[in-house]
């Protein structure tokens, strides 16, 4: 039984609505990569004082560098991939990305103009300023519109959607209880630690239901054959669903107090791990023991997915307490989750829209290797780091960096990171043209 859904199946209104999600995820990534250019300058001296936004953009930009290539990226993708996924005919999608365009606008007038505190909390940092709030409100509610529309449908190749979907109507509960349950004058940085504790938690249970859809169809576009079998394939994404609803169990108990945190870390450890493991397992085995063609999208992505995603898994069971080991480990998980909706970009979602890879096959191929190689380097790099002692969230003089063996692992940070932001802007140049070519080509 097939997973992966018809390409050709999108009528004119689906492409026009898959295309301005599209554009919605990839001008994330780009706006983002601005902002890391913006935060570069404003550490710059000679420039950092003659830049319009003042000299405290630096946490500013940070916190929406974060949110666009994170939060805002990935729910855009989950609004691309309910397009497919969802009932024939006109219904909310347009609306719902309007929705979704309009809460991304919002985050940047706060940010470049200068209003509001940054709050550096786990999972979503925020400005402290009503328009900020404003904007990440209304990018949930555009993007779990367009994913809601997918749980009426019952077949095979909307479990994965339907999955992330649920995960993230629960998600915007963990929200809602947090904020109607936090009490009065409680301090603002406690606040919004707590605020989006929980449901940044969920949102991960969102992020791996991604991932294990991208694994599941590039499998079988791959190899002619899903990961995993139909019904094996439904209960991961089923076993997902269930824990991520187990979350709000956790608002019985005290919001500002330690149990409840630590119920929605056990949550994590207990969720998460079991899914990705058995469709992990799948798609090794298919790249094992069928003919592999490494200069196909499909192939580059499912092999450097779980090899980034396996070790940033791995680092999650061994993390230090305030090392650069946990930051291995987040940005590993989401370099996997990163390339495999990268290759569904290219192997199913350019081709819904009849904009193929042309003449760029080479480029893509670039684009794989350099992100998911300089990832890989990266994440390694943080984690020998951390077991030597290396502090996360720190710079300059205060990393500590007083050996040859920290020095080197610091430096294999810096130069994977160099290299997989290479291949991002490579895939984001790529696809945004692809994306804004009037003239519709077949790959």
């Amino acid at each position: 039984m097939k997973v992966a859904w018809d390409r050709n199946a999108l009528d004119a209104h689906a492409r026009a609505e898959l295309r301005g999600w599209l554009l919605l995820a990839l001008g994330a990534l780009a706006m983002a990569g601005a902002l890391a250019l913006l935060l570069a300058a404003s550490r710059t001296p000679g420039l950092q004082d003659h830049l319009p936004w003042g000299s405290d953009f630096f946490h500013k930009g940070l916190v929406t560098h974060v949110v666009f290539s994170f939060q805002v990226w990935l729910l855009a993708m989950l609004g691309a991939l309910s397009v497919p996924a969802a009932p024939a005919g006109r219904n909310l999608g347009f609306a719902s990305l309007a929705v979704a365009a309009l809460g991304s606008a919002l985050l940047l007038v706060p940010t470049l103009a200068g209003w509001g505190e940054a709050s550096l909390n786990n999972y979503v940092p925020v400005l402290v300023h009503p328009l900020y709030y404003t904007g990440l409100a209304l990018i949930g509610i555009g993007t779990s519109l367009a994913a809601a529309r997918t749980l009426v449908r019952r077949a095979p190749e909307t479990a994965g959607v339907q999955s992330a979907a649920f995960c993230l109507l629960v998600a915007l509960a963990c929200f809602g209880l947090a904020a109607l349950l936090i009490p009065a004058g409680t301090d603002i940085d406690h606040l919004n630690e707590r605020l989006f504790w929980g449901g940044g938690h969920v949102l991960q249970f969102v992020n791996t239901a991604l991932l294990l859809l991208g694994w599941q169809t590039l499998t079988e576009r791959a190899f002619g054959q899903a990961a995993l079998p139909p019904l094996l394939s439904r209960a991961c994404f089923a076993g997902l669903a269930l824990a991520g609803l187990a979350g709000l169990t956790a608002y019985r108990l005290d919001v500002l107090g330690l149990p409840h945190a630590q119920a929605f870390t056990r949550l994590l450890w207990l969720g998460l791990p079991l899914p990705p493991l058995v469709m992990g397992a799948g798609v090794a085995w298919r790249l094992v023991n069928n003919p592999r063609d490494w200069n196909s999208p499909a192939v580059l992505a499912l092999a450097l997915s779980l090899a980034v995603f396996a070790l940033g898994g791995g680092a999650g069971f061994a993390l230090g307490v305030a090392d650069t080991r946990t930051p291995s480990h987040y940005h590993a998980v989401i370099g996997g989750v990163n390339l495999v909706l990268m290759g569904l970009i290219h192997v199913e979602l350019l081709p819904a829209l009849e904009r193929g890879l042309g003449g760029g096959r080479g480029w893509v191929r670039a684009q794989f290797l350099l992100y998911g190689g300089g990832q890989l380097l990266h994440a390694l790099g943080f984690y020998l780091a951390g077991l030597a002692g290396v502090a996360r969230k720190t710079a300059g003089a205060e990393q500590g960096l007083d050996s040859v063996f920290k020095l080197v692992s610091m430096g294999v940070v810096g130069a994977g990171g160099a290299i997989a932001v290479l291949g991002g802007v490579i895939f984001v140049v790529q696809v945004l043209g692809r994306l804004l070519w009037r003239e519709k080509t077949h790959g």
